[in-house]
């Protein structure tokens, strides 16, 4: 898999030019989806960050994203997201 910040050439039509953190929570969310990760499943924005290759603040705005979506939960002070969502629920 290519890693979330490489920018796509300008003439390619079919070019994603989505934010990363739009990007990286797609990512995120179809491994969620997928049982990639499941239900209590902690994930720790700097180790994601690392993973992604992507800044931390990338990494949090995704992960806010998804618990806005009802994906994860919200952490409590300083704490990690954690996975809420289940198949069929």
């Amino acid at each position: 898999m290519a890693d979330i910040s490489d920018l796509p050439m300008l003439h390619d039509i079919d070019a994603d030019y989505s934010p990363q953190y739009v990007k990286l929570a797609r990512v995120l969310r179809g491994k969620i989806e997928s049982g990639h990760y499941r239900w209590g499943d902690s994930l720790p924005a700097a180790e994601l960050a690392d993973q992604y290759k992507v800044s931390v603040r990338v990494t949090c705005n995704a992960l806010a994203m998804l618990a806005a979506n009802r994906y994860l939960s919200r952490p409590r002070a300083f704490g990690s997201y954690a996975v809420i969502w289940q198949a069929g629920a």
